[in-house]
């Protein structure tokens, strides 16, 4: 009997150190291991300049790279443009007036081709009025060609949003150039809250 106590005693003994000893080994081996994992993850990129470094690395060693087949936006921010310039430096005082015989719709569409849907907005700077301006007309068609040939140049030059409406009276009845304008007058703040309308002088015979 006594023996038998003896002998649990002993074997009991035996199987908590046993444990113990597993358990440091476990502990070791999660120490040796665990650094090693944590040492060979890459490490993402904090600022642009590394994120650019990464991306090229990961170009050029291709499937050696530890970030290969990961990539990373790298996108600069669109500058603030800031208002025009007042006055305009693009502004060149007097300009001589050509009428050309051979002028044609085309050109004249050509030459003002920043225009959009009707509208002229500066590309570099934001423009400090918007300006609608109406014309009212009926069969003057080359005057009216000569008119935009000089008229939206000089318009871009003063760096303005603006359009021009046109507001074309068809038949023959008697002109009527006050209910034109009052027409494209409603008719342009359809498109736009503009600044301020410019209504072209009655001349002589108008």
């Amino acid at each position: 009997m006594g023996l038998c106590t003896a002998l649990f005693k002993f074997f009991r003994k035996v199987k908590y150190l046993l444990l113990i000893l597993l358990a440091v080994s476990v502990l070791a081996w999660i120490a040796t291991f665990g650094n090693d994992t944590l040492q060979d993850a890459p490490r993402l990129p904090e600022t642009q300049s590394q994120v650019q470094y990464v991306v090229q690395r990961g170009e050029k060693n291709s499937k050696d790279s530890p970030v290969y087949g990961v990539s990373y936006p790298l996108t600069s921010p669109s500058p603030v443009q800031q208002p025009c310039p007042q006055p305009s430096p693009l502004l060149q005082g007097a300009q001589k007036l050509t009428f050309l015989p051979s002028l044609t719709l085309k050109e004249v569409e050509r030459e003002n081709d920043k225009m959009v849907e009707g509208q002229y907005h500066p590309a570099d700077c934001i423009a400090r009025q918007s300006v609608a301006i109406l014309i009212p007309h009926r069969n003057r068609e080359k005057h009216l060609l000569y008119l935009l040939h000089h008229l939206l140049p000089f318009l871009q030059r003063q760096q303005l949003h603006y359009a021009i409406y046109i507001i074309h009276q068809a038949g023959e009845v008697t002109f009527n150039r006050a209910k034109l304008l009052n027409v494209g007058y409603l008719e342009a703040l359809k498109d736009y809250g503009w600044d301020c309308f410019i209504f072209p002088r009655r001349g002589p015979g108008a």
